[in-house]
């Protein structure tokens, strides 16, 4: 299984707390692509991994089809991470040069769903799943059912959708004027700092103290410039209804750090008596995503996942079955973007490996 060593591309030039990015998933052009193998992959996911992959394999000369499920390529790069983070028009310029060379998208195609798995593993001569991680951790408090909560990705991706024309806006989650947070990572801050620019006051509450936030801390730093209010060391016990069944508050308690847990950081815990309510119209809960692989039962396939619901692989992408491979987040857990580039790029060279040598090894299921 994937086992931490893939080291991270350094994270692009950083101007006024923004990525500059210029995204150039393939290094040839149409006149230096080599010939045809007469291969053919098939690549499930059109996000950062995935659209890396498809670059280094189309300029080897292999057939490239990409499954998708969202209406356009790009995955988390275009309907995660806002435009004012990461500008969209240089993604879809490195899209459009994969389409150029061959690359074929079949968007609002969702494997599993739209087309088995089972077709795609018998049509193509390897198969790679970069499906990443979108299903959202849920909190079981009272009051998660109340109107004006929603996840974050619910919020994030459905304004990239409407912002980019293919839903309406009032199929966005209605956000208010005093907004919560819930999490210390990336996505909660995007979110926090989407919602500011809506004109929204908002809190970020965190378990535990600034330190310890896996976020970015230029994301972190540029949050709290614009204004973003925090409430360290306090967690949510329950969600506060108004009379027509809308959040009208958190109800939190405070915490203090205890001993390292299984994430090697301070277990925060609960001071009982402390509790204490913020007045919100909004909450947003950003508490962490799943991997979500392609498939309810990958024993069906061969594809073996461990207890968290990642794919296993080897340390080249290799799956439990022959000719199937997974890169990103659907193997490592949510990760930062240049890491799933980083790991494509290691896949596409075992990929093209085994389609010249035929090559597999008898086993690829190695413990984490």
């Amino acid at each position: 299984m994937y086992n931490g060593k893939y080291q991270p591309l350094l994270i692009p030039p950083v101007v006024k707390g923004e990525w500059v990015i210029r995204m150039k998933f393939a290094k040839c052009d149409p006149k230096t692509k080599k010939p045809s193998t007469g291969k053919k992959i098939a690549i499930i996911g059109a996000g950062p991994g995935g659209l890396t992959v498809a670059g280094e394999l189309i300029c080897k000369g292999h057939d490239v089809d990409v499954y998708e499920a969202l209406p356009e390529p790009g995955g988390l790069l275009v309907f995660g991470i806002p435009d004012f983070r990461m500008p969209k028009d240089e993604i879809m310029r490195g899209i459009e040069e994969l389409k150029n060379l061959g690359v074929r998208f079949f968007c609002n195609t969702k494997v599993s769903k739209d087309i088995d798995l089972g077709e795609l593993l018998e049509k193509y001569d390897a198969v790679i799943i970069a499906t990443g991680a979108w299903r959202e951790r849920e909190i079981d408090i009272p009051g998660r059912e109340l109107k004006g909560v929603y996840t974050v990705l619910e919020l994030l991706s459905k304004l990239a959708l409407s912002n980019r024309g293919f839903i309406d806006k009032k199929d966005v989650p209605e956000i208010g004027k005093r907004v919560v947070i819930i999490g210390g990572g990336n996505s909660a801050l995007d979110a926090a700092r989407t919602i500011k620019r809506m004109g929204a006051n908002v809190t970020i509450i965190y378990r535990r103290t600034k330190e310890y936030m896996p976020a970015f801390k230029s994301e972190v730093n540029a949050a709290e410039k614009e204004g973003i209010n925090f409430i360290f060391l306090a967690s949510p016990i329950r969600f506060i209804s108004d009379e027509e069944g809308r959040v009208k508050a958190v109800e939190c308690i405070k915490m203090k750090l205890g001993p390292p847990d299984s994430s090697g950081r301070p277990r925060p815990e609960p001071i009982p008596g402390s509790e204490f309510q913020v007045p919100c119209d909004t909450v947003i809960l950003a508490i962490g995503e799943l991997p979500t692989p392609p498939f309810h039962d990958g024993e069906k396939y061969g594809i073996k996942t461990d207890q968290k619901g990642r794919i296993i692989t080897d340390e080249k992408g290799r799956t439990t079955r022959r000719g199937v491979f997974a890169v990103g987040d659907v193997v490592t857990g949510p990760k930062d973007i240049a890491s799933a580039i980083k790991m494509g790029k290691i896949v596409a060279e075992a990929v093209d490996e085994y389609l010249r040598t035929g090559e597999w090894p008898k086993t690829t299921e190695k413990s984490s």
